[in-house]
C-alpha cells in the first residue's frame, strides 16, 4: 500500500551487499584497535566473549544503531539493555539527520500534538510550497512521494498542480517546479513568516484562511523580510495570494532546514501555512492504532554527545554498535574517535569493515536483509499503519549469524534478560509478536493464518476503517528568524549547503559499484565528490570545471573538483555527502572526500539537532585539475557559444 510495488536505485543496488567480494565471511577479532589487523574465529568463541564482556559490565552497556536497524532487532536491543539496568539504545545516523527527520517529527507534535513523521498528500493539493524537500531525491518515502507527484501533476479534469519549490541549490526535486525560488541560506522560516504574513494583512485566499494566518502570523516587516530572503516581494505577495486562494494548498518543510541554527522555528512556520489552509499532513493528525509492536524512535545529536561524555568517563564498558558508522558520520569535534578508546570492549555488527569495524575488537557480522526475518513499523505511514514484513528470499551466503540469534543466546546466560527475552530464536519471537497484531486487510483467524498471511502478503495493513481520533491543532508560536553560520563572511564568503547523496545517501552506498556508477541526475558525475558554485564565483577565483579546490571551513578542509553550474546561488557552494571513506570495501575506499570533516559539533537552537547547515566557507585552487567522471556536454551553458 506504501510503495504501490515500486522500487528505488539503492534497493535495486541491494543485492550486490549479499555477493560483495568484501563482505565478511564469519566474526573476527582484531589485535589492536584500528590495525586492520583480524583474525577469524568461530561463533562459539565470538558469542562467548561477547557474554563474558556483558555479564561483567551489569548496567555499562550502550548500544548505538541507526534507523536502518530493523524494529525487531531495536526491541530486542531495548529488553536486553533494560535488563541489566543501562540506558536505552540511542538511534543516530547521518542519513536521518540530513534528512531531517526528528526535527520533522519535533515539530508535528508540537504543532499537532503527534511526534511523527508528516506524509504530505501532494495527489490531492492543486499548489504545492516545498521549501527544501527533496521529496523526488532522497527525502523520508521518495518512492511514494513519486507515486504522488505523478498524480500530483495529472489531477483529473485537466488541473495540473503547480509547484512552487525553495532552495539555495536546484535539487532533482527543484528543477521540476514550476518556480524555482534560489532562497538565501537560513532564511526559509522568514519566508513562510512574510507568506503568512501577507495573508493576513491582505485578507486573501478562501474564508477563513486570513483570519488564520492573523493568529499565527510572526511580526515582521514584509519588505525586509523579502530582501533576507532574496526574493522580490512582488513574488511574495503573487505567492501568497496563489497559495490563499488554493483549494488543496500544501507547504513542505524539508530536511535541509533541520541543519540550520533556526530549523524548528523554520519548520514550524512552514506548517503554520498548512494549518492556515486546512491541509494537515496524513500521519500526524489522527491517533494510530495499538500494534503492540515496539518501534525505534531516532535520538538527537545532543543524546548522542551524552553517550559519548558517557564513554569518556569510564561508564560503558561494552559498546554495541548496529546499522551505524559513527566514526566516518560524526564531526571530528564530536570526539567519538577518542572517547572510543575509554571503552574495553566495542563489538560491531556490521557485514563490511567500515570506519567504524575498524576501531572495534570484536566483529560479530549480521546477516544480509535478503537473508533475515524482521519487521518494521513503516514512517511515514501515509494515514494508513503499515508493518513491513522482512523474510529471507535466499539461503545465507557466508557464515554469518542474525543479530536478533546471538541476542537471544548471551540472554540466556543472564538471569534478568533471560526473563525479559524467553524465545528459542528470533523466528519464534517474531511468530509471537505477529500473532498479537489486530485484524488486518486480509483475512486472518488464528494465529498461524496470521503468521502464514503476514509473509505472504509482504506484511501487515489495517482494514479500512473509520473512527481514528482527529487531533485539532495545538497552540504554538511562529517566529522568523534567520540562520546562524559558523565563520565570517570576510574569511569564508561562501554558504556551505551540504546535501545527501541520491544515490550513496550518507556514505553508506559507497561500497556498492551500482550505486558509485550511477551518474547524479543534476551533475551527470560518478564515483566522484565535487563542488557546485556559481559561474559568477568561479569567474571571480578563475576556477573552471575539473579544477581542485581546497574547501575550508572554522573546523576542517577537504578538496575536491570544481563543477561549475547556474543552479546554484551565487553566494553559495553545495557538496554531497557519501564519498571519502577511509574503509567500507575497495569500492569506497581513498575515493573523493568527507563533507563531513568540515562540520563543528554545534546544537540547532532547539532540539539537539546537528548544525550541519549552519557553515560558511573559503574556496582556493590547489594549482591541480582532474577530468571529472561526468556524461553531460556543457557547451551552451558554462562552456562555448559565448561562455569561456
Amino acid at each position: 500500500p506504501l510503495n504501490h510495488g515500486k522500487l528505488c536505485a539503492r534497493g535495486q543496488a541491494g543485492l550486490q551487499t549479499l555477493y560483495h567480494p568484501d563482505r565478511l565471511s564469519g566474526p573476527l577479532l582484531q589485535s589492536t584497535r584500528g590495525s586492520r589487523e583480524f583474525s577469524a574465529i568461530d561463533w562459539n568463541e565470538g558469542i562467548n566473549r561477547l557474554f563474558q564482556a556483558l555479564e561483567k559490565a551489569g548496567p555499562g552497556v550502550a548500544v548505538l544503531g541507526g534507523a536502518t536497524m530493523s524494529d525487531h532487532l531495536f526491541d530486542l536491543f531495548s529488553r536486553l539493555l533494560t535488563a541489566v539496568d543501562a540506558p536505552a539504545p540511542v538511534i543516530y545516523d547521518l542519513y536521518t539527520e540530513l534528512g531531517g527527520y526528528r526535527m520533522l517529527a519535533q515539530a508535528m507534535g508540537q504543532v499537532y500534538g503527534r511526534a511523527a513523521l508528516p506524509a504530505y498528500r501532494l495527489s490531492e493539493a492543486d499548489v504545492v510550497f516545498s521549501f527544501g524537500a527533496e521529496f523526488l531525491g532522497t527525502w523520508t518515502s521518495a518512492v511514494r512521494y513519486g507515486v504522488e507527484y505523478g498524480a500530483f501533476r495529472s489531477q483529473p479534469y485537466g488541473k495540473r498542480g503547480q509547484l512552487v519549490h525553495f532552495e539555495p541549490r536546484q535539487s532533482s526535486t527543484a528543477v521540476t517546479a514550476d518556480n524555482y525560488v534560489a532562497i538565501a541560506p537560513g532564511s526559509e522560516g522568514v519566508a513562510a513568516g512574510a507568506l503568512l504574513r501577507l495573508i493576513a494583512d491582505g485578507s486573501l485566499g478562501l474564508p477563513g484562511r486570513a483570519e488564520s494566518a492573523r493568529g499565527l502570523a510572526p511580526a515582521l516587516d514584509v519588505e525586509q523580510a523579502a530582501r533576507e530572503c532574496g526574493i522580490p516581494l512582488e513574488a511574495l505577495q503573487g505567492w501568497a495570494r496563489r497559495f490563499a486562494d488554493a483549494e488543496h494548498a500544501v507547504a513542505i518543510p524539508g530536511g535541509a532546514l533541520a541543519g540550520s541554527s533556526n530549523g524548528l522555528q523554520a519548520a514550524r512556520a512552514i506548517e503554520a501555512l498548512n494549518v492556515v489552509s486546512g491541509s494537515a499532513p496524513a500521519g500526524v493528525n489522527t491517533t494510530p492504532p495499538d500494534l503492540g509492536l515496539a518501534r525505534k524512535s531516532l535520538n538527537s545529536f545532543a543524546e548522542v554527545q551524552s553517550l559519548i561524555a558517557r564513554m569518556r568517563a569510564g561508564e560503558v564498558q561494552v559498546l554495541l554498535i548496529h546499522s551505524t558508522n559513527p566514526v566516518f558520520e560524526l564531526p571530528e569535534a564530536a570526539g567519538f574517535l577518542e572517547a572510543l578508546a575509554e571503552v574495553p570492549l566495542v563489538v560491531s555488527f556490521g557485514a563490511m569493515v567500515d570506519e567504524t569495524a575498524a576501531w572495534s575488537d570484536l566483529i560479530l557480522p549480521d546477516r544480509s536483509y535478503l537473508e533475515s526475518f524482521g519487521y518494521e513499523v513503516v514512517s511515514p505511514d501515509f494515514g494508513s499503519p503499515v508493518v513491513s514484513s522482512q523474510q529471507p528470499v535466499v539461503t545465507p551466503v557466508f557464515d554469518a549469524r542474525a543479530t536478533g540469534d546471538v541476542l537471544l543466546t548471551v540472554a540466556r546466560g543472564i538471569p534478568a534478560a533471560a526473563a525479559a527475552m524467553p524465545w528459542n530464536d528470533e523466528v519464534d519471537y517474531l511468530n509471537q509478536m505477529v500473532a498479537g497484531l489486530p485484524a488486518a486487510a486480509y483475512p486472518a483467524s488464528t494465529a498461524e493464518e496470521k503468521r502464514a498471511r503476514f509473509q505472504q502478503h509482504g506484511g501487515w495493513w489495517q482494514a479500512p476503517a473509520a473512527g481514528a481520533l482527529a487531533h485539532s491543532p495545538q497552540p504554538f508560536t511562529v517566529t522568523a528568524e534567520l540562520a546562524a553560520f559558523d565563520g565570517s563572511e570576510t574569511d569564508y564568503p561562501y554558504y556551505l549547503h551540504v546535501y545527501p547523496s541520491i544515490f550513496l545517501s550518507d556514505g553508506r552506498g559507497a561500497a556498492l559499484p551500482l550505486l558509485q556508477g550511477v551518474p547524479d541526475p543534476m551533475t551527470t558525475i560518478a564515483w566522484q565528490s565535487w563542488v557546485e558554485l556559481h559561474p559568477a564565483a568561479a569567474e571571480r577565483l578563475e576556477i573552471r570545471d575539473g579544477d581542485l579546490l581546497r574547501v575550508t571551513s572554522p573546523h576542517g578542509e577537504i578538496v575536491a573538483a570544481a563543477y561549475v553550474t547556474p543552479g546554484i546561488r551565487p553566494d553559495t557552494v553545495a557538496i554531497p555527502a557519501g564519498q571519502g571513506h577511509q574503509d567500507l570495501g575497495r569500492f569506497a575506499r581513498d575515493r573523493g572526500s568527507n563533507v563531513v570533516q568540515l562540520l563543528g559539533a554545534d546544537l540547532t537552537d532547539e532540539g539537539g539537532g546537528l548544525r550541519w547547515n549552519g557553515v560558511r566557507v573559503a574556496l582556493a585552487r590547489t594549482g591541480k585539475r582532474i577530468a571529472t567522471a561526468s556524461l553531460e556536454s556543457k557547451v551552451g551553458v558554462t562552456e562555448g557559444l559565448g561562455h569561456e
